[in-house]
């Protein structure tokens, strides 16, 4: 089991991470990086330039509809996530061109078994049994 933390530059305070993203393809990866952990987003979102930075390819355009209601077209890529030493290839994640925050979304997090404790906290990630092979997505 991993213990991850939370970050308190967040109000409230949210469960963070440290990610690394890569492409096999280019064989270059990019991380550990620090990331949110955001059960109420549906996708992952990576910076752009952290794309670029490992020759990620677009795969798809999509949609994506803000907290506020606000929709704008986005990109998604495929790429292999790692958190500590779980390794999740052909992962979907949305190519984020107005931040340089990462949120890791419910495409990823319902992939493993987290335990969320606010008051004192900490986040514990108990790690799959297994690489994960079909591709995630929103």
């Amino acid at each position: 089991m991993v213990d991850l933390a939370y970050d308190p530059t967040y109000q409230p305070p949210a469960p963070a991470c440290q990610v690394t993203f890569s492409v096999a393809r280019t064989g270059r990866s990019v991380g550990p990086m620090d990331a949110i952990l955001d059960t109420g987003s549906g996708g992952t979102l990576v910076p752009q330039h952290c794309l670029d930075s490992i020759g990620a390819r677009r795969v798809m355009e999509t949609g994506l509809c803000s907290q506020m209601g606000k929709r704008r077209v986005v990109y998604l890529y495929l790429v292999t996530l790692h958190i500590g030493a779980v390794e999740l290839p052909a992962t979907y994640v949305v190519g984020d061109d107005r931040s340089d925050e990462i949120v890791i979304g419910r495409n990823v997090l319902n992939q493993l078994v987290i335990s969320l404790d606010g008051p004192g906290r900490n986040a514990s990630r108990i790690p799959t049994r297994h690489r994960l092979a079909e591709p995630r997505g929103f």
